[in-house]
């Protein structure tokens, strides 16, 4: 076998793997005479089929097979032993014509396109700035704080009249243009929802003031918000179905409830903090939740000073990529995710993710840092207890399904390599802010959250 190597550009280069007669004619036989043994054809005893009958029908099938795995394992060996850095993976060429016909050669060629990664040197230091915004904590916050939380741990209590943020239950009665029932159509639904909630205010207003046995007539898709997910649910029927519903529902409340606020006692605090260490006054508690606010804020800061930096990095190395042959490899690798119609738009954002991670793979290198089996526990215990906390859930570190559920999950080769991914990443992003400057800068919660959405927007 030969393998003619041709670097086409910085990005890009061809494979051609060239297949004579007498690399493929032994393995071959030794195939079809395996396979002699073990068929069977009609007039013959099993091994008992004469060979030629067996290569004429067999012969070309097996040939492929072998051309293709010779193919396939020769060019691997040539980027292994080269050491050629290769973003995706080989493809057949669109630039060069293989020689692959079965009927009329006995020597083969297989030509492949390679994408190249770039070479290039990081270009990071102390002149490079971001800033770090430490967010001011102030009462207004504590004191939305404590709301919430007594709001969620008071009770519910039947009132007379509506009011915004009350809970309304009622019926809810599909009807037909003229009004009246809609045979076959839903029926007394029980439904619930909060006034608030309704993004038409026109429609919002409509549910304010009223009270148990009222009645009136509204757009059911307006009031949870064209949420199809959430219509489907409240009324007890498939997704599918909800764009035939009539827009038109009398809505019969039931009862209306409001959740009173708990009060501030040593009762709420346990509630809170655990009956081992929690406050013991207003004052203390006050202190310990302007303590948690801060730690909270210190952590979305640096979640977005991560940001930053991924972004920054991207744009300080300005790196370019084989991109036309990333799009053709994409959509051979993911047909029903790449299209000709959205190629284009899509590896936008897969390339800033390539960027990004060449990028820290190379800050990797340098800073020797690695993932290792702790680092990567660590971080799968890290990502079940956010996961599920973002479930309602209080979990933490030490739980035992915590730990259950981390052992398990370390036995799949994929998530162990994701949460070594994080980690890597974590790790990275960790060693550039001690690379670069960062410059502190207090800000109000208000306007961090109206410059974070600007960006995002």
């Amino acid at each position: 076998m030969n393998v003619k190597y041709d670097k086409i550009d910085d990005l890009n280069a061809t494979i051609v793997v060239d297949i004579a007669k007498e690399d493929y004619e032994q393995k071959v036989n030794d195939e079809v005479k395996k396979l002699q043994k073990k068929v069977v054809l009609k007039g013959f005893r099993q091994g008992k089929a004469p060979m030629a009958m067996v290569n004429k029908m067999y012969g070309k099938s097996i040939l492929a097979d072998e051309l293709n795995s010779m193919a396939s394992q020769k060019l691997n060996e040539y980027i292994t032993e080269n050491k050629l850095d290769i973003l995706g993976y080989p493809m057949s060429s669109d630039s060069l014509e293989s020689k692959i016909d079965l009927e009329s050669n006995e020597e083969f060629s297989f030509a492949f396109d390679l994408g190249l990664a770039p070479s290039f040197e990081l270009s990071i230091d102390k002149k490079d700035k971001l800033t770090l915004y430490k967010l001011e904590v102030t009462n207004t916050e504590i004191d939305k704080d404590i709301a919430h939380a007594r709001e969620q741990s008071g009770d519910m209590e039947v009132v007379d009249v509506s009011e915004g943020e009350d809970i309304i239950y009622a019926f809810a009665t599909e009807l037909n243009e003229d009004g009246t029932a809609l045979e076959g159509g839903v029926e007394k639904a029980t439904i619930s929802f909060v006034a608030n909630m309704i993004e038409d205010k026109k429609l919002q207003k409509k549910f304010l003031g009223l009270k148990a046995g009222d009645t009136l007539e509204a757009n059911i898709k307006k009031v949870f918000n064209d949420n199809e997910t959430v219509i489907s649910n409240t009324l007890a029927m498939p997704k599918e179905g909800v764009n035939d519903l009539n827009d038109s529902f009398t809505i019969e409340v039931t009862e209306v409830k409001r959740r009173t606020l708990a009060e501030l006692n040593e009762d709420f605090y346990k509630n809170m903090f655990g009956a081992e260490d929690f406050p013991k006054n207003e004052e203390e508690y006050r202190e310990r939740v302007k303590s948690n606010l801060e730690r909270y804020y210190a952590n979305e800061a640096q979640t977005w000073l991560d940001h930053e930096i991924g972004d920054y990095i991207i744009e300080k190395h300005g790196l370019n990529l084989p991109d036309n042959f990333l799009k053709r490899w994409l959509q051979a690798s993911n047909e029903k995710e790449y299209n000709a119609e959205n190629i284009d738009e899509r590896y936008a954002k897969e390339r800033e993710a390539l960027v990004r991670r060449l990028i820290v793979e190379k800050v990797a290198e340098k800073e020797e840092i690695k993932a290792n089996a702790e680092d990567i526990k660590e971080e799968a215990s890290i990502y079940f207890v956010s996961m599920y906390r973002q479930y309602g859930m209080n979990a933490s570190i030490q739980d035992a399904f915590i730990a259950e559920t981390v052992e398990k999950k370390l036995k799949e080769r994929e998530f162990v390599e994701q949460m070594g991914d994080r980690v890597v990443y974590r790790k990275v992003y960790d060693a550039i802010k001690q690379i670069i400057t960062l410059k502190e800068k207090k800000i109000s919660i208000e306007k961090y959250y109206k410059m974070v959405n600007e960006h995002k927007h």
